[in-house]
């Protein structure tokens, strides 16, 4: 059996590379790919140079997160108290409908 897994795994990493290779032939990939690793190496040069720069910057995220977490909470909060109304309601405005076919179907045969 793990003979079996290893084999699978040296497959995955082969087909992984392979198919890096093969994106790699496709020139805006190669571009975009360039690009993205200077935008990264900039970065880090920046926060090398002033690290207080990227806690500030993890923190404005924290507080970003936390911000949209709580956002979330409270409209979840209003969709449970909404579908505990149309919970209650339901049967009575079923209870209604029903009432009313019975009316009307009565005034038919009478």
């Amino acid at each position: 059996m793990k003979e079996k897994n290893q084999l699978m795994l040296r497959g995955a990493v082969i087909g992984a590379v392979f198919g890096i290779l093969l994106t790699l032939f496709h020139r805006p990939t190669r571009v975009a790919l360039k690009d993205k690793w200077n935008d990264c190496q900039q970065k880090l040069d920046e926060y090398r140079q002033e690290p207080g720069r990227m806690s500030a910057c993890v923190k404005e995220k924290m507080e970003e997160t936390k911000e949209l977490m709580r956002t979330v909470s409270d409209d979840l909060s209003f969709l449970n108290v909404q579908v505990n109304q149309l919970k209650e309601t339901t049967p009575k405005v079923l209870e209604i409908i029903e009432e009313t076919k019975d009316h009307f179907r009565s005034k038919q045969k009478g």
